[in-house]
């Protein structure tokens, strides 16, 4: 147990790894942002490529930024971690004093230590208080999403960011049941959001759309944010490039 390697700790494989990598076609002298440092192993490779150069990570969980600090230990010479959402990069890069970036990385989603630590209130596999905070610095929790936020409210978001087809019952049930008594957990949530929704007709795990829906909800702001296309441009060196490896919503006209 105690001897666990740091290859065995973050043995965890980014989506679309090498694939960002040659894309980001990175120099060693080059300036490169992480807009979603997560487990930081997108980070790792673009900073063990770099020599005189600098790369900047960026991330709400406070918890990611301390598990960084040891994941890029060989190569914090030339990293910077700044904790902060990525929607907030203008904000966030001007502060830091960064220069116009040779590449930007933004995976967008929920990570891995997320999910597997119970008491985030991330997974439906465990009974926590309804928490679902990507930064535990914020407010805002599920629990208060699920128990204060208008009916209306709680059908679009399980519709438009959880693609819950059964949201308008859904959202429905969930003001019922808060009528009664506040809904405070996990499970409790599961159960409730469980029996809108006819037996046999998905697959998909109860809370799943729901959480997608809290933690899309916020990063929506991205997609409303009619600055952030030209912010990359702006930003970018001539030649630069933006990687977003698994983006969460569909294009379209």
């Amino acid at each position: 147990m105690g001897s666990e390697t740091m290859e065995q700790k973050y043995s965890h494989r980014p989506v679309l790894l090498d694939e960002c990598i040659e894309g980001l076609n990175i120099k060693p002298d080059g300036i490169y942002v992480d807009g979603t440092l997560g487990r930081a192993g997108h980070s790792a490779q673009i900073a063990q490529r770099l020599t005189t150069g600098r790369l900047y990570c960026i991330d709400r969980d406070i918890a990611a930024i301390g598990s960084a600090r040891e994941r890029l230990g060989p190569w914090m010479d030339r990293v910077e971690l700044i904790h902060g959402n990525f929607t907030d990069l203008e904000r966030l890069l001007t502060q830091a004093e960064v220069p116009p970036a040779d590449g930007m990385l933004f995976d967008l989603g929920v990570s891995s230590p997320q999910l597997d630590d119970p008491a985030r209130g991330f997974s439906y596999m465990h009974d926590a208080p309804l928490d679902m905070r990507m930064d535990q610095s914020q407010p805002l929790t599920a629990r208060t999403v699920v128990n204060e936020w208008p009916q209306e409210e709680l059908r679009r978001i399980l519709y438009q960011y959880g693609e819950e087809r059964y949201a308008p019952a859904i959202a429905g049930a969930i003001v019922r049941v808060r009528g009664q008594a506040p809904i405070e957990t996990t499970l409790q949530l599961v159960e409730v959001i469980r029996r809108p929704r006819p037996c046999g007709r998905s697959s998909t795990p109860p809370s799943g759309p729901f959480r997608r829906s809290v933690s899309r909800s916020t990063m929506n702001s991205l997609r409303q944010n009619e600055s952030f296309p030209r912010l990359f441009l702006c930003w970018r060196r001539a030649g630069g490039c933006v990687s977003l490896p698994s983006i969460p919503w569909r294009t379209g006209s």
